[in-house]
């Protein structure tokens, strides 16, 4: 179920520690070898394959520090901080990755840009962190069940069931099936708390503000190499890596817990949270700071929802755009098929003009036939035998007017014929011009999606962010009415 915890955060909460500060490497100039006898080298260090690594001191010697002797190496790092952001996640043995997560199911926990020398199972995962925890944050924030903490500090209890496409899935029996954005709403997902982290091992501390831990580390050429779960001959090269500790968790926990209240310079809640004794003083000017990180969300919330309504507007005027666009092509693609069917008609007429010339020929053959059988029979009637002559004479014109008539309407389908082929020719025309009209509004089309497409990404993302600055304006306010109810509770006491 949703509920805010409210008791102030206890020392054994120290994944949340872990999330929100981390441990700042002091700045030296060369490497330092702190061995576990308490001597301190300096030089600089060398990894090479075998048990032991290499340092040239400041005399130019070469020396062998066997891993068995090391306690800790801090590598020369220039103005860089080891620090642990807000986003990656704390795997069951204490390390933090931090990449940042982009899918879970029910076995495995897939990163944006994962090799093959991490092989880290949902068994294997104690939470994931999609946003930056602040002091506060511990309040709300448990290691005793399953589910996402919100923004704001509600937990919701639940069995996590995925996480896909930037939104969490959580099954709650009470609230059932629930999803939540990682960008604007989820804070972090725990599934487990992380094993027992007082045995003895190795933390690798690296430049992107990861935090390996590790029971074994295998020294190779240019790096160390991890091997044991969730690593598979994981390379970490010297110039990823920043420090480089033998150590028990728990006392490790402690420094976290200062850098935390260093990152919160003038933020007494940060100390609050923590236990830590407050004085109103410091609580009142935290107040007016308060009050004005509130009016700088309140002016940041106003600008997000105005760029929200203006992409509204945008996405809502292409997409008519684009959907006239889309008519227009149904519309001109009716009309090409409209003239491709009197094409067909007209093909069809000609087909049937061909036809009807070939049974008229057949006609004129048979005139031709009877004109040449009459003739044959005038030429055998003897020349004294006039009135038998006279009757075939006139059967030979009327067989020649017979043919003459046949080879008028063979000349008559012909015409009919060329004005159906003639029509046809016009028909083609008008459907290839219809064509292109459709080809011209298809890529008006395309483009008039490309932009609609493109005006709908850019309202989701003024939403997300409206959403986002609306949770930092609801939190600043928050903590306005935190820090009043604290001071309130100074005055009521008599409190400094």
């Amino acid at each position: 179920m949703i509920r805010k915890q409210i008791a102030l955060v206890m020392p054994w909460i120290f994944p949340a520690l872990l999330l929100v500060g981390g441990l700042g490497l002091v700045r030296v100039e060369a490497d330092v070898v702190t061995t576990v006898g308490g001597e301190s080298l300096q030089g600089t260090v060398t990894f090479r394959e075998g048990d032991a690594l290499e340092m040239v001191n400041e005399s130019g010697e070469k020396e062998r520090i066997s891993v068995a002797d090391l306690a800790s190496v801090n590598l020369a790092s220039g103005d860089q901080q080891w620090l642990i952001g807000g986003t990656g996640v704390l795997t069951a043995n204490g390390s933090f990755l931090a990449w940042p997560a982009v899918k879970m199911d029910k076995k495995v926990v897939t990163f944006a840009d994962q090799g093959g020398s991490l092989l880290l199972t949902r068994q294997n995962t104690a939470a994931m962190f999609f946003q930056a925890l602040r002091s506060r944050d511990a309040e709300a924030l448990r290691f005793d069940r399953e589910g996402v903490f919100l923004r704001g500090g509600d937990f919701m209890e639940g069995v996590v069931s995925g996480l896909e496409e930037g939104r969490v899935t959580v099954e709650s029996l009470l609230l059932g099936r629930k999803s939540f954005s990682v960008q604007t709403e989820a804070v972090a997902v725990v599934l487990r708390p992380p094993v027992a982290g007082e045995l003895e091992g190795w933390s690798l501390l690296l430049a992107d503000g990861s935090r390996l831990r590790s029971s074994e580390i295998m020294l190779v050429d240019g790096a160390i190499l991890l091997n044991k779960s969730p690593y598979r001959n994981h390379r970490v090269v010297r110039d990823a890596l920043r420090g480089l500790r033998r150590e028990r968790a728990q006392p490790l926990m402690a420094l976290f817990r200062e850098r935390w209240l260093s990152l919160e310079p003038g933020r007494p809640l940060a100390a609050a949270a923590l236990g830590e004794n407050v004085t109103a003083e410091a609580l009142v000017g935290s107040l007016a700071a308060a009050g004005e990180e509130r009016v700088k969300r309140e002016a940041a919330v106003n600008e997000a929802k105005a760029e929200w309504i203006r992409s509204q507007q945008i996405a809502s005027r292409l997409k008519a755009v684009a959907a006239r666009e889309a008519g227009n092509v149904n519309r001109m693609q009716a009309q090409v098929q409209d003239k491709a069917r009197r094409v067909e008609q007209d093909q069809r007429m000609v087909q049937q003009a061909s036809e009807d010339i070939e049974r008229k020929m057949g006609t004129v053959e048979q005139a031709k036939t009877k004109v040449q059988e009459t003739r044959e029979k005038l030429a055998a009637i003897p020349r004294e035998d006039a009135a038998q002559r006279r009757n075939w004479e006139q059967q030979v014109r009327n067989a020649e007017r017979q043919k003459q008539n046949a080879e008028r309407i063979v000349n008559q389908a012909r015409a009919i014929q060329r004005r159906h082929e003639t029509r046809v020719k016009s028909s083609q025309r008008l459907v290839d011009m219809a064509q292109e009209r459709v080809a011209k509004a298809k890529a008006k089309k395309k483009s008039d999606d490309v932009a609609h497409k493109a005006a709908e990404e850019a309202l989701v993302a003024a939403k997300a962010s409206y959403d986002l600055t609306s949770a930092d304006f609801r939190e600043v306010s928050e903590e306005l009415r935190r820090l009043e109810f604290l001071i309130q509770q100074k005055k009521s006491s008599g409190g400094e």
